[in-house]
């Protein structure tokens, strides 16, 4: 044994490294999508921050807050860009994933509750997405904003309630505090509890 591989023993003794889990001879470019997405989630968590420093959440000050960090603020239009733009991807890889696991049956047994989580997490990633759209409040996000409380108007059971409950508790800061911490925090429940799930049966293979 030579002494490099002596030192990286004892060191991985020290630290109590763990070897990974080889990855399955089945697994492809399709079972990607699920780590494509963390990805994404970690630049919206980097660029969220960033943005953070800069922006306003009130309706007379939302917009040229977002103007003043993409035209004065050093990098900040590459952030905001790589935000917005990446909210998109994320969604577009959330939902892929999800068909893709549909596809390949991995959400029955024992995996019901990885499949569970997963769906969570993609509500919980288009919740993120609807109330982004609504941060500037321009009238993209007047207008995006009334057609989905008219959309939820229509609903049969409830719809109208709902619809006036959300009115009536609209704000602009509430929107932004959802966006920065609760849906966040509840994605990163589900996420953590998503991979303890994925560790504890492995990836699925092929039917």
């Amino acid at each position: 044994m030579s002494g490099a591989v002596k030192i990286a023993e004892w060191v991985r003794e020290r630290i109590r490294l763990k070897k990974g889990k080889p990855i399955p001879a089945h697994v492809n470019f399709f079972y990607c999508f699920g780590g494509f997405s963390l990805f994404l989630i970690l630049l919206q968590l980097a660029s969220g921050v960033f943005m953070l420093f800069f922006y306003t959440p009130e309706p007379d000050k939302a917009l040229q807050s977002i103007a003043h960090l993409s035209n004065e603020v050093t990098l900040g239009w590459l952030f905001r860009n790589m935000h917005r733009w990446t909210s998109t991807l994320l969604l577009a890889t959330v939902f892929s994933h999800m068909v893709i696991v549909f596809y390949l049956k991995a959400f029955q047994s024992p995996r019901q509750l990885t499949w569970l989580s997963g769906v969570f997490q993609l509500l919980m990633v288009f919740l993120l997405v609807v109330t982004g759209l609504i941060l500037p409040w321009d009238w993209r996000s007047y207008w995006s904003f009334a057609i989905w409380m008219d959309y939820i108007g229509t609903w049969t059971v409830g719809g109208e309630s709902l619809q006036n409950m959300l009115l009536d508790a609209f704000t602009l800061n509430a929107a932004y505090f959802i966006h920065i911490l609760i849906v966040p925090l509840v994605l990163a429940i589900f996420l953590s509890f998503h991979f303890k799930m994925v560790r504890r049966y492995g990836i699925s293979e092929p039917l």
